[in-house]
């Protein structure tokens, strides 16, 4: 389609149109189809098409795009030749008819650029409403392209959506098979002619969206069921005639709601109380440490305090949010932290350097992350600056195409000649390379550098890939 077919004006109302053609077609039941004129006068052309969600009525064969010769579809010829009004039936499909009702699109000097048709297969035709049918194509024409993209409001209906038409008086002129159904559970019948503001109905939501012309949403408790109400104007400007009201019955989804909520409590409080427990077993730890006199065992429960408390700050960090996930960079600083202001003596300069990116994984993957930053960090410190004033400390825990990669880089003592990771003694690296290995599936490496080592621990993506966020 060629814009030199239509003005400005005329081009705006299309796009309004196709923006709320997917809406409609679920408030009319019905599909909606947009035809305009082609540059060979002898076609016209589908500018826009959409189905309803409500699965009432078959669908027909997706056509947005298509040229169609005039004489294939003789009702949107006539509504495009008069400017008027059509009401047929056409064949969709071979023995599949389908009521069809076709209107003009006109522009403000009463130029008819175009046509909406609606329709119905003949054996949905007793559910069909012509007060339906009215109101979509009134929401058309008044539709604002912004408001149906950014605002709640206007999302689509479901099966199981209640819906209403409300005139300028506040009176229900139409209620689908849905909406009479929730109000019989209420024990109010007759709902078509009956006010919003009335005894029974009490919606002064209603009345509110009708006089500023913004659609509005609010959820409301009666009789023990919870409904999610949302009121959307005809037309988005101040005393809209009419409203579209939508009730949703959400009464179990809310139950559900708070049966989870309370789970998410019960479940932050374990992870707080294991916190606390862990975080008790470091003080007696502690305790014990400062009564000992051997160097060695002091060293050992060092080890074993900074091990506990790594493993705390993962159930501390799950105590605090709703995720099931970690967010490792935190976790990692808190020991990184924690490890430089129990390990580093006091007369060693240590330059550092912590750059690490947001990465959420499980709380399983999270635990090993942070033991593994741990003792890589207890090693480095412990055996990489012994008898050294200076040195240089780095973090680096990075996203790549494969996995991401955690890196302790020292420039202190190096690695002892011969070194062999797989025949080391060391009982950290033992436990790094086993929950590297079995834990996260990955891949741990010690490397010698020109000064120092580097200490490298590679993840595949898999482990955390669907909640990377860098």
């Amino acid at each position: 389609m060629t814009d030199k077919l239509f003005t400005k004006e005329q081009m705006n109302i299309l796009r309004s149109c196709a923006s709320g053609a997917d809406l409609a077609a679920d408030i009319a039941h019905a599909h909606v189809t947009i035809y305009v004129p082609d540059e060979d006068p002898k076609n016209i052309l589908v500018y826009a098409q959409a189905q309803p969600l409500p699965k009432f009525v078959v669908h027909s064969p997706g056509m947005a795009g298509r040229v169609i010769r005039r004489v294939e579809e003789p009702l949107v010829a006539r509504a495009l030749q008069r400017g008027a009004l059509v009401v047929g039936k056409r064949e969709w499909a071979l023995g599949v008819f389908a009521k069809t009702k076709i209107y003009p699109l006109f522009d403000s000097h009463r130029n008819c650029f175009g046509a909406v048709a609606f329709e119905i297969s003949t054996e949905h035709e007793a559910n069909a409403n012509d007060i339906f049918l009215e109101t979509a194509m009134k929401f058309l024409l008044g539709a604002d392209q912004n408001k149906m993209k950014n605002d709640e409001n206007y999302r689509r209906l479901t099966p199981s959506d209640g819906v209403m038409i409300v005139n300028k008086d506040m009176i229900i002129t139409a209620a689908n098979n849905t909406a009479h159904h929730i109000f019989l559970v209420l024990g109010v019948t007759d709902l078509v002619g009956r006010r919003t503001n009335s005894v029974q109905i009490n919606w002064p939501l209603v009345g509110m969206v009708l006089k500023t012309g913004i659609a509005e949403g609010k959820e409301l408790s009666t009789q023990g069921i919870k409904l999610a109400m949302r009121v959307i104007p005809l037309t988005s400007t101040p005393d809209a005639e009419a409203a579209i009201v939508i009730l949703a019955d959400v009464t179990e989804l809310r139950k559900k709601d708070e049966e989870l909520y309370i789970q998410s409590v019960v479940i932050k409080e374990i992870h707080h109380r294991v916190k606390n427990n862990l975080q008790t077993i470091a003080s007696l730890l502690r305790l014990q440490a400062r009564r000992t006199e051997s160097d060695e065992a002091k060293s050992i429960l060092r080890d074993a305090i900074n091990r506990v408390n790594s493993i705390a700050l993962v159930h501390e960090s799950l105590s605090q949010q709703d995720k099931g996930a970690i967010n490792v960079s935190v976790v990692a600083r808190e020991i990184y932290q924690a490890i430089l202001s129990s390990m580093v003596a006091p007369d060693l300069k240590l330059e550092t350097t912590f750059d690490v990116d947001s990465a959420f994984l499980p709380s399983e993957q999270a635990n090993s992350i942070a033991l593994t930053l741990n003792e890589l960090l207890q090693n480095a410190i412990e055996h990489g600056f012994s008898d050294r004033k200076t040195g240089k400390l780095s973090v680096s825990f990075k996203a790549h195409p494969d996995g991401y990669v955690l890196e302790i880089t020292d420039d202190g003592m190096g690695l002892p000649p011969n070194f062999k990771l797989d025949q080391t003694k060391s009982l950290g690296l033992k436990i790094i390379q086993t929950m590297v290995e079995t834990d996260l599936g990955g891949r741990f490496e010690i490397l010698p550098r020109e000064q120092g080592t580097c200490a490298r621990v590679t993840v595949p993506m898999k482990m955390g890939e669907q909640t990377w966020k860098s």
